[in-house]
């Protein structure tokens, strides 16, 4: 791929990233949602999370799989505990974070 087309992909891909953001605040920035949508979408980060944390810990090689083994797997379990306790997505992906290291570091 050349210098060129690098460039123009580069630039292709954060337009749209732009517009996926700015659309919807542009659209809506001056109405006012219903209750029910506005509810809903406090919980969007967490549900987009929780899929990504699933498919992470459970799917090796396009298999679901559970492996007593895998690190991901015993980093998960005091992460979900904090996440109930704190109810803060920040403290919640820092735990998270840390407990990876600190399994790999003992494992290794």
């Amino acid at each position: 791929m050349g210098e060129v087309a690098i460039l123009f992909t580069i630039l292709g891909m954060s337009a749209v990233t732009l517009l996926i953001k700015v659309g919807p605040l542009a659209i809506l920035g001056s109405r006012k949602l219903p209750r029910l949508v506005e509810d809903g979408l406090k919980h969007l980060p967490v549900a987009v999370l929780s899929g990504m944390v699933v498919q992470l810990v459970m799917v090796k090689d396009g298999a679901l799989t559970f492996s007593i083994d895998d690190v991901t797997v015993w980093a998960v379990l005091p992460t979900l505990v904090i996440a109930a306790l704190t109810r803060n997505l920040f403290v919640t992906i820092a735990v998270g974070m840390g407990f990876v290291v600190i399994v790999r570091l003992i494992a290794s």
